[in-house]
């Protein structure tokens, strides 16, 4: 009976503790030129440390000429990126809708690969890993709301 409690509070630990990944989610609507654009970012996290992001961007318009604009200068951006394991991206468009999403493993990804990329990455890159308040901080000024 000792060792089924000890298992049962073990696991419960394990759920609801402190090392248990947790997930920060960050949006932004917003409607201009004619257009739709919907942003949300799902950051997966562990104590202070970002571990995991999902970024999912969709813009719709009536214009297939801004449609294909956008998933050229989308493609362009995330083009360096492509030989990087962990880094994954696909960009789509399904009617008057265009969807990139990306994912980014940063408990696996080269880090200084990235950096090597793009040095911006350097800004929110220290030591190898992401802290989720700079990231955060990052959406919030591009006006995303973000909440644990």
């Amino acid at each position: 009976m000792k060792k089924l409690l000890v298992l049962v509070c073990f696991s419960l630990f394990l759920g609801t503790g402190c090392g248990a990944n947790k997930t920060m989610t960050c949006t932004r609507t917003l409607n201009q030129n004619g257009m739709a654009i919907d942003l949300k970012y799902e950051v997966e996290y562990s104590g202070d440390k970002v571990k995991k992001v999902k970024s999912t961007e969709k813009v719709t318009s009536d214009s297939q000429a801004v449609l294909d604009t956008y998933k050229s200068t989308i493609e362009s951006t995330y083009a360096p990126y492509k030989d990087i394991e962990y880094y994954d991206y696909n960009v789509t468009i399904d009617g008057d809708t265009l969807t990139s999403v990306a994912d980014i493993n940063y408990e696996k990804i080269d880090t200084d690969k990235m950096i090597e990329v793009d040095s911006a990455n350097s800004q929110l890159i220290k030591n190898g890993k992401v802290s989720l308040e700079d990231l955060k901080s990052v959406y919030e000024a591009v006006g995303a709301t973000c909440e644990k």
